[in-house]
Order: C-alpha cells, then sequence, then structure tokens
C-alpha cells in the first residue's frame, strides 16, 4: 500500500500557468528549488496580491511552506497548518475558475491534491493520502485531455507511469483499477524527457526527477546522473540535496575521493545555506565522507568524520546506518563481540541486512555498500 500512495503523492510537478505569467512563476521556482524559502514566501505572497483570482500564489507559497517542513525534520505544527491553510486556498481558487478555464483549474487542483497526498505519506498518514492521490492523477488526466499542450501535467503523468512500473507485481493492479492507467516504464522515462528538454517552467522538475531516477539502482545510470545533478547543484547551490546526491552517486560509481570532496564536510558552503537545512546538511555530509573513507578501507579517517557527526543531531534516517559503521569500525580492531552488539540494535532493512553480512564476513572483507540517499531530512 505504501508503495502505491508514493506513486500517487508523487504527481505534483510545478504548476500550469498562462504565458503571462511563465517569467514571475519562474523566478518563484527558482527560489524555493534554491531552498530560499522566505525570499519564495514572499515572491509567492507578491504573485498572489498580484493575480488573486488565480491559485497560483496559493499554491506556489504552500509548496515552499512543506518544503520548510521537510527542512525542519516534519516536526513543526505550525509549519504544517500553513501548508495546509495554503493548499486549501489554492484548490478553493482552481474550484473557482474551472468555469473560465477548465484545463488550468484541473491541473492546479491535481497539483494541490498532490501534494497534500505527498505530505500525508510523509506523516504516514496513508489513509489520508490515498484519496487525494487519486484524485490528483485524475484531475491531471482531465487537464490534459483538455489542453494536451500543458507540459506540468504531462510530467506529472510521466511520474505516474514510470513510478508505477516500478511497484511491486501485486499492487499493480490496484493502480489500475484505481487510477485507470496502467504502468509504463519506457512511456514515463519518455514523458519525463520530452519535458525535460522544453523550455517551460516544469523543465526543472522533470531534469530534478529524471536526476533521483537515473540515480536509483533501477537504473543505475550513474553517468546521466551526474550530469544532470551538476547542472542542478550549479544552478541551484543553496540547495544541498543535489550536491549530496552527486556524493551518492559518486560513492556509487567507486569513486570516494570525488564523495568527500563534494561532501565537503568542513566547507564553507554550509554558511550559505538556509539554516533550517545547514545542521541536517552537514550530518549528511559527514556521513558521506565517512561511509566513503569506510569503503576505502580508512577506518582512522572514517572515524574522525563520526566523531564529528557525534556532535550533530542525526537526520532521519540516519541513526542505523551510523550504527553499522560503528561495528564496522569495532570489526576493524577485531573487537567482534562489540561490533554485533551494535549490529543487533539495528532497525532499519536494507542496513539490517548488511549487518548480517558483515556478522559472516568481516569487515574490511564485507559488503561495499552505501546507504541510499534519503531526499528528506
Amino acid at each position: 500500500m505504501r508503495s502505491w500512495l508514493l506513486i500517487v503523492a508523487l504527481a505534483a510537478p510545478a504548476a500550469a500557468a498562462p504565458p503571462e505569467m511563465e517569467r514571475e512563476l519562474a523566478g518563484v521556482v527558482d527560489l524555493f528549488y534554491d531552498m530560499d524559502f522566505d525570499k519564495a514566501r514572499a515572491a509567492s505572497n507578491a504573485l498572489a496580491a498580484r493575480h488573486p483570482s488565480h491559485p497560483a500564489g496559493a499554491f506556489y507559497r504552500g509548496v515552499s511552506t512543506y518544503q520548510r517542513w521537510i527542512a525542519e525534520g516534519m516536526r513543526s505544527s505550525d509549519t504544517y497548518r500553513a501548508f495546509e491553510l495554503d493548499s486549501e486556498a489554492a484548490e478553493a481558487a482552481a474550484e473557482a475558475m474551472m468555469s473560465s478555464n477548465p484545463a488550468e483549474a484541473h491541473y492546479y487542483l491535481g497539483a494541490t491534491l498532490g501534494f497534500r497526498a505527498r505530505a500525508n505519506v510523509a506523516r504516514r498518514n496513508f489513509l489520508r493520502a490515498l484519496p487525494d492521490g487519486s484524485a490528483a492523477v485524475k484531475h491531471l488526466k482531465k487537464a490534459l485531455a483538455l489542453d494536451p499542450t500543458l507540459s506540468d501535467a504531462r510530467l506529472g503523468m510521466g511520474m505516474f507511469h514510470y513510478f508505477a512500473a516500478r511497484m511491486p507485481s501485486g499492487a499493480k493492479p490496484f493502480a489500475y483499477l484505481l487510477i485507470g492507467e496502467g504502468a509504463d516504464r519506457k512511456l514515463g522515462l519518455s514523458e519525463l524527457w520530452s519535458v525535460a528538454e522544453t523550455t517551460g517552467i516544469a523543465r526543472m522538475e522533470a531534469r530534478s526527477v529524471l536526476a533521483v531516477i537515473l540515480s536509483k539502482d533501477e537504473e543505475a545510470d550513474w553517468e546521466g546522473a551526474e550530469k544532470l545533478l551538476a547542472e542542478l547543484t550549479a544552478r541551484y547551490p543553496h540547495n544541498p540535496i543535489y550536491r549530496l546526491r552527486r556524493a551518492y552517486v559518486a560513492e556509487r560509481r567507486g569513486r570516494f575521493d570525488e564523495a568527500v570532496a563534494l561532501a565537503d564536510p568542513d566547507g564553507k558552503w554550509f554558511g550559505t545555506l538556509h539554516p533550517s537545512v545547514r545542521t541536517p546538511a552537514r550530518a549528511w555530509a559527514l556521513y558521506r565522507a565517512a561511509e566513503s573513507r569506510l569503503l576505502q578501507g580508512r577506518p582512522e579517517e572514517t572515524e574522525r568524520w563520526l566523531a564529528a557527526l557525534d556532535r550533530l543531531p542525526h537526520p532521519r534516517g540516519m541513526k542505523d546506518w551510523v550504527l553499522l559503521r560503528r561495528g564496522n569500525l569495532l570489526d576493524a580492531h577485531g573487537k567482534r563481540e562489540e561490533a554485533d552488539a551494535l549490529y543487533g540494535r539495528i532497525k532499519d532493512k536494507t542496513a539490517s541486512a548488511l549487518a548480517k553480512r558483515f556478522r559472516k564476513q568481516r569487515y574490511p572483507a564485507g559488503p561495499k555498500d552505501t546507504a541510499p540517499f534519503f531526499t528528506g531530512y
């Protein structure tokens, strides 16, 4: 069930807009991709003031608020409530424009509901996410039927077609019955690339999604992922996700020195980040550097980076991987019982599987797998 919900929640890319708003929206989009949350919200408010009957201002304000909630570790109830209010305002504005511009109205409804589903998935509230996610894809289909030139909506359908193809086989019939669309990996990739090669505001979202897809084991197009991520890192230097994903891709390619250089955990680049993302970004940079040195067989440097990491709060998803690497270091010093005690505390499914393998084939002779890339903090 969760895999299905993640797919429908993904179907909410950058929103469509009439030609006269494209330039304004492009500036807002760049601000929230660059994780400048305060300026993005201010720009969204200005957009809403200039176009009070259009849903774009409220929608983009909601996107920025959602990203801030994620960056804050999904802990702030005030930020989440602000996101809900923004979503409600965008949904109401989209409903109001249905008679004058049904294609765009359906698009904004799909985009708004999709982001609300995504937020509920992040909160593990799957029962609330399901109807919103289902409705989101249906609105996107209606938008495309009314206006096939809506590249934003095509991006959403491309995401659905691709990620549905990556669902467990038992869930695919459920997706078809609920949405009326089947899985199609090739079609999904084709739709995503067709948007990525346009000049519209959906272009960067498509390139960002493709960077994620290509840097997963299912595709393992490390060269293609690196090319897209290098572009995204250069364009959005204040978004640590692109830089840290590049470090992950370098690790997966066995280029550990390159991964450490990209993570640059003692670098000045953290000082340019928004305060809400600075600490978790440095924590993940430290982890990437530690893991890279460990996989190179350099335990002393690994210990140095892990010691620095211990002084920071661990972001979501990191705790069990730190336990795994600490166990590896104990193995390196022949302390097997202590290592096994740490391995036994690991709950993450992937990290636990690696820990079991290390019990049979001790570090440094054990597996060379890396921690998955976590897109949220």
